[in-house]
C-alpha cells in the first residue's frame, strides 16, 4: 500500500499537531513525518514514526509523490494511490476559512509532482489520513460521509470544531486524546502564548503529555456525503 507522509509546515510542533499526527500513525500503521526541524522535536515524534528533519522533495523523487491539496482541480481516486509510492498530507493546523496555504508552502515548492483533492471540506490531518487510506482500499471519495463539525462538551464548557471529520461506522474519526487536551490544558497553552509570545511545543512537555481524565459529550454536525457536498457546491469557509 501507498506509504503515509505528513509533511510538517508548522514552526512548532504543539501539542495539537502532534496528537493528530500521533492518531495518524495508530490509522496508518507506518507513517513518514518528514521536514521537523528541531531536534528534540524530532525525538518525540519518533515514538510513533519514521522522521526527518529534511522536506520530502528532499527524500524522494518528485514524480513519486502525491499530494493532497484542497485546491488540486482533481479528486483523490482508488487508482491514484496505486501509481504513486507516497501520499503526502500538509501538516497545517487549518485555518477556518482555510487560507491556501498547502498550495503555496507545499504543492508549490515541489515541481515535478501531482496533487489532489479530497473535495471541498477541510480535514484535520489525521482526518486526511484516514480519508486516504480508505481510498486506498478502493473506497470512492464521492460515498465518503463526513460531519460538518463537531462539538465537544465538558463540564460547563462547549468548544466547536468546525472542520469535516470522516465517519467510521457511524463515528467520527478523531483523536480522543485530542479532544482531551482541548478541553484541559489547551486553555493553559493559549494563555502562556499571549503572555510570552511564544508558542509551547510538545517538546516543553518533555513529549509527554499528562492528560487529566475528562468527561465529555461529542455531538456530530450535519452528516452528508461527499458526493452531496460537491452536487450542493459546498465551500469549506460556508458550512
Amino acid at each position: 500500500m501507498v506509504t503515509v507522509v505528513i509533511e510538517h509546515l508548522e514552526p512548532v510542533l504543539t501539542p495539537w499537531a502532534y496528537l493528530e499526527y500521533r492518531h495518524a500513525a495508530e490509522l496508518a500503521g507506518e507513517l513518514v513525518v518528514t521536514n521537523v526541524k528541531d531536534e528534540s522535536e524530532r525525538r518525540c515524534v519518533e515514538k510513533f514514526a519514521e522522521v526527518h528533519p529534511h522536506s520530502i522533495k528532499d527524500l524522494a523523487p518528485s514524480e513519486d509523490l502525491l499530494i493532497l491539496d484542497p485546491q488540486a482541480e482533481a479528486l483523490l481516486s482508488p487508482p491514484d494511490l496505486q501509481r504513486y509510492e507516497y501520499v503526502v498530507v500538509g501538516g497545517i493546523m487549518g485555518d477556518f476559512p482555510p487560507r491556501g496555504r498547502t498550495r503555496r508552502l507545499l504543492t508549490a515548492a515541489i515541481r515535478g509532482a501531482t496533487s489532489r483533492s479530497l473535495g471541498p471540506c477541510q480535514f484535520s490531518v489525521d482526518g486526511a489520513v484516514f480519508t486516504a487510506l480508505e481510498i486506498a482500499r478502493g473506497l470512492e471519495l464521492r460515498r465518503l460521509w463526513v460531519t460538518l463539525g463537531l462539538t465537544l462538551e465538558g463540564e460547563g464548557v462547549e468548544v466547536h470544531l468546525p472542520f469535516c471529520y470522516p465517519l467510521s461506522e457511524g463515528r467520527a474519526v478523531v483523536s480522543h486524546d485530542l479532544l482531551t487536551y482541548v478541553l484541559t490544558l489547551l486553555e493553559d497553552d493559549e494563555a502562556y502564548s499571549i503572555a510570552t509570545g511564544r508558542v509551547r511545543s510538545i517538546a516543553d512537555y518533555g513529549c509527554q503529555l499528562e492528560l487529566p481524565p475528562v468527561e465529555y459529550t461529542l455531538r456530530l454536525g450535519r452528516v452528508v456525503s461527499i458526493a452531496s457536498l460537491l452536487k450542493d457546491g459546498y465551500q469549506a469557509c460556508k458550512p
